[in-house]
């Protein structure tokens, strides 16, 4: 069996007809008679009934069309995929962030894009780790940061960096004067809780607050870092959440952050995996492990580990 035999299949199949099978793909109507027995010959069934008006498939022929149309068409994609690889990579590509990853990496990454890829056209979602998984699935997306633990089916996922999460507060408050901070210390605290519930930083602290019997206080609810760090600064209350999204405040002696032991976030970088990625996505991916490296080893993320080389 090879392509051609199944591309004439396909085509007979469908047109029901040699001779017009035969016009369409511009080969005598023995050679296509040929081929098709061939094909019946190794597979073992009959997939044609010839009749007057000319040939109806059976019904392993029907079972047989659905596959080898997927088999043409994949072989298809290789082909152009094989294409784009020797030219530069273009087209659209969307990438999904938090909206606390967000502040860190737009820019960087649009201005990397830009300089290296400038006919990728980037485009950059907010949201929340289910709701980007779920974007995943859909292809709303073609990649996405993604927060553990998580449920990774029809992903492929490759791990990007852990970080620990921590007590954010103002500068000078003696509670963060420490190097680490316990876990059982943030009872009492007043929290501005950041985030969505059973999600990323919130699941991670409510669950090992649970797992300890701590009762953690909450003051206020509210989804982005950028909100919970006006609260913080205008004195009502302290956040937990990882602490390079406010190093511009912590750097400017408005903040401080110490890490919370036992806390900490795993950042997974996913995208289909029966989807196969563009070389726009290839490059997106490139480029955004790249800065991400280059951020944490000059120490603009702090208490931050990565884990991919």
């Amino acid at each position: 069996m090879d392509l051609r035999q199944l591309r004439y299949f396909v085509v007979l199949a469908t047109q029901q007809h040699y001779g017009r099978a035969s016009s369409i793909l511009h080969v005598a109507q023995p050679a296509l008679s040929r081929q098709i027995k061939l094909l019946e010959d190794e597979l073992g069934v009959q997939l044609f009934e010839r009749h007057p008006r000319g040939a109806a498939p059976t019904a392993e022929a029907l079972f047989l069309l659905e596959r080898a149309s997927f088999l043409l068409r994949y072989a298809e994609q290789v082909k152009q995929d094989l294409i784009a690889r020797q030219r530069d990579p273009r087209g659209p590509v969307a990438i999904g962030l938090s909206p606390a990853l967000a502040l860190l990496l737009a820019a960087p990454l649009t201005q990397a894009m830009r300089a290296r890829y400038p006919d990728v056209r980037l485009r950059i979602i907010e949201g929340f780790s289910q709701s980007l998984h779920d974007m995943l699935g859909q292809g709303s997306v073609d990649v996405a940061i993604l927060n553990g633990p998580m449920q990774l089916a029809n992903l492929h996922a490759t791990p990007l960096m852990t970080e620990a999460l921590c007590l954010i507060g103002p500068a000078g408050d003696a509670r963060l004067r420490g190097k680490t901070l316990p876990l059982q210390r943030l009872a009492g605290v007043p929290l501005v809780m950041t985030g969505v519930p059973k999600s990323g930083v919130r699941l991670e602290l409510e669950a090992a607050a649970a797992h300890a019997g701590v009762e953690l206080e909450s003051v206020v609810e509210v989804e982005t870092i950028t909100v919970a760090s006006r609260l913080v600064r205008e004195g009502l209350g302290m956040t937990v959440h990882f602490a390079a999204v406010v190093k511009a405040e912590i750097d400017a002696g408005q903040l401080a952050a110490v890490p919370v032991e036992g806390l900490r976030l795993r950042r997974i970088l996913a995208r289909a995996a029966d989807r196969p990625p563009s070389r726009a996505t290839e490059v997106l991916i490139d480029c955004l492990q790249q800065i991400v490296g280059e951020q944490v080893r000059a120490g603009d993320w702090p208490h931050a580990r990565l884990e991919f080389p």
